[in-house]
């Protein structure tokens, strides 16, 4: 993959910088419209799930368009074009507002907000065993306005309606910000080390910096039209096929395998899907080949854990292995790892702080004002969930497991550019049960984790590693970390803000329970946590899982610092501890096929004509990701606009 061309030294005054006025416009006006087509998409027509990888499609399509119009704006009115770097702004402000109002956070929020509302009863008892123990600003209970989410045919612009959620909304959109910026704070202090120090390669930040360089060839070479063409095509056939089943599809492109598998202990593997995603085989050959192979080892290694627990009997257990549990432990080994290799870098960072060094006109924040806007952003948070009423400690437990998780997804992201990062749902709450059991948890400690669950659900979608790839680019090109920085805090704010409203607002229209397409997803993010958390305030943990699961997180953070240890001691050591942590989760059940296709190409032509014949094949491959992305993108359109479900380029396609 080729790096961007420096622009030049003295460019015309109205393009000397990507932090233009124009540039931010849009990236403002865009972050509506990404929040607008994830709800829209993923909970409204469940057409899609563009924001479950790391890697937007959606928003790399948009990229692809805003490139093509100003090549035409350039033809005709040469000067006025956006420069690279304003481009890089509008795509990254985009992307940080997509991020935000995703699968895994704004569309989460909103349902958890009035399901006990309508859903509680006597049955389960969530007014009295959860609800009554947190403050009632944290709910919805007019009864019109949960009627109108969950039922449809409702309009929320009007001033009864707006004035139900002004609340919500301001409290959670300030949340999130708050909770952004925090992180994007500690991104600031790892920057220099990351960047100059490591020099990471930010895989994942690469593709978009090559798209916007009018310099670099790839428009005009055949094999990357050949490469798009071929799945382009492909996805038109498959959209066809989808909308007039008699057209033949070409094969299938998912599958499941588990259906197959009926006698013990094989019928213990679980869901096993067999998917061809031509965009995840193409990204992956521009990832680290040791990457590529982790990741297919160790899928087979967890699929294999049930299979032997299953054929020595170890079913007693709940739970048992604990797959979910041995991957939070890798995430908090490399959390860890991440933490101690960039000691000296944090150290220098306070000793600047104390001596009042003066700030590095280049950096985005100062020391100070990042060590402040660090401290002040968890000091925050954790106020947050006092108010609610946590318990001090089991506050600072899962506040600091969520920040080791996000700095874990933010180091994977820089060093290897990993298309998934899951360490399962709720990681902070399940280790805190196994770790101290819930007898030492108060009945408020536990229904906090409702709330919690809300920004816990998953961390596919995650502020921090998008903002580090954001700096990178940003150091890369002439819109500057600091610009970068700030115009991505204002996209947080933007996508939260407008993807709160946007939910509630289709919602409304459509229903969360009735119009929506099956399985109705919001239904189901509402109704998870209280689920979850009443079953935990009812059956407990049991001693045999505490002491277990606790285990397996143990053997998990062992076993990824050993990888990390070998890597280190053995130049060719084939395995990557990254591999171990992240390919136990759904993301990487759908992906791994398609990336041990990747690992075949790409071992195959470094083979056949090495790292030469590699760099001339790059082009067919980024062909093949913005094919596969432009066409489904167009399909994921047609499934809002059309209401027909059309063809489902990921995941389920």
């Amino acid at each position: 993959m080729t790096h961007p061309t420096p622009e030049p030294t003295t460019p015309p005054r109205r393009r000397s910088s990507g932090l233009t006025l124009r540039a931010v416009l849009l990236g403002a006006l865009l972050g509506p419209v990404m929040g607008w087509w994830n709800i829209s998409v993923e909970t409204i027509r469940y057409a899609g799930q563009p924001s479950t990888v790391s890697l937007y499609p959606h928003v790399l399509f948009v990229l692809l368009c805003l490139v093509g119009l100003n090549a035409l704006v350039a033809r005709r009115f040469p000067g006025k074009q956006m420069s690279p770097s304003e481009l890089l702004l509008v795509y990254f402000m985009a992307l940080m507002a997509a991020v935000v109002s995703s699968h895994d956070i704004v569309e989460v929020m909103v349902p958890i907000w009035s399901y006990p509302a309508r859903f509680a009863n006597a049955a389960n008892r969530w007014d009295t065993q959860i609800v009554a123990k947190l403050p009632g600003w944290l709910f919805v209970t007019d009864a019109d306005a949960v009627s109108s989410y969950y039922v449809g045919n409702a309009s929320l612009w009007n001033q009864r309606a707006l004035s139900v959620w002004v609340r919500p909304v301001a409290i959670w959109t300030c949340f999130l910000t708050v909770l952004s910026y925090g992180m994007f704070c500690l991104n600031v202090l790892f920057r220099k080390t990351w960047m100059e120090n490591e020099r990471l390669a930010f895989p994942l930040a690469q593709l978009p910096m090559d798209l916007v360089q009018p310099r670099v060839p790839l428009f005009t070479s055949r094999i990357f039209w050949l490469g798009f063409g071929i799945t382009a095509a492909l996805d038109m056939w498959y959209g066809a096929h989808s909308l007039w089943p008699a057209i033949p599809e070409p094969f299938p492109r998912f599958q499941t395998l588990d259906p197959y598998l009926t006698q013990p202990p094989w019928n213990s593997i679980g869901w096993l899907p067999l998917a061809f995603y031509p965009w995840i085989i193409g990204l992956g050959v521009m990832l680290p080949m040791d990457l590529l192979l982790s990741c297919t080892v160790f899928f087979w290694v967890w699929k294999l854990q049930p299979v032997v627990a299953a054929a020595y009997g170890y079913t007693d257990i709940p739970r048992f292995p604990f797959v979910l549990e041995q991957t939070a432990g890798g995430f908090a080994a490399i959390a860890l790892t991440t933490l101690y290799t960039g000691r000296r870098a944090l150290a220098e960072s306070l000793r600047a702080v104390v001596t009042g060094t003066p700030p590095d006109w280049r950096e985005a924040l100062s020391p100070r004002m990042a060590w402040g806007g660090f401290l002040l952003s968890g000091a925050a948070v954790f106020a947050f969930f006092h108010a609610i009423g946590m318990a001090w400690w089991v506050n600072l437990f899962v506040l600091a497991g969520y920040l080791l998780i996000a700095v874990a997804a933010a180091r994977i992201r820089a060093e290897v550019g990993s298309p998934a990062h899951d360490p399962g749902g709720d990681a902070p709450m399940r280790v805190l049960t196994l770790f101290f059991g819930t007898d030492a948890l108060r009945q408020t400690d536990m229904a906090a984790f409702v709330p919690l669950h809300s920004f816990n659900r998953g961390y596919r979608a995650h502020p921090m590693p998008t903002q580090m790839e954001g700096l990178f680019a940003g150091e890369r090109s002439r819109v500057g970390m600091r610009g970068m920085f700030w115009a991505l805090v204002a996209a947080v704010f933007i996508g939260a803000l407008s993807g709160f409203l946007t939910n509630i607002s289709l919602h409304y229209a459509w229903g969360a329970a009735s119009k929506a397409d099956p399985p109705f997803v919001s239904t189901i993010f509402g109704r998870e946590p209280y689920e979850i958390v009443s079953n935990m305030m009812t059956a407990g943990v049991t001693p045999s899982e505490r002491s277990t699961g606790a285990a397996a997180v143990g053997v998990g953070f062992l076993v990824t610092a050993v990888l990390g240890a070998l890597r280190l001691s053995m130049a060719r050591f084939p395995l990557h501890p990254v591999g171990y942590a992240i390919s136990s989760g759904w993301s990487m059940s759908l992906m791994w096929f398609s990336l041990l296709i990747a690992l075949i190409c790409k071992a195959s032509l470094l083979k056949a004509g090495g790292l030469r014949a590699y760099r001339s094949a790059l082009p067919v491959f980024m062909g093949i990701v913005l094919g596969d992305c432009a066409v489904g993108s167009l399909w994921m359109l047609v499934s809002i606009f059309t209401g027909a479900k059309s063809f489902i380029f990921w995941p389920y396609g």
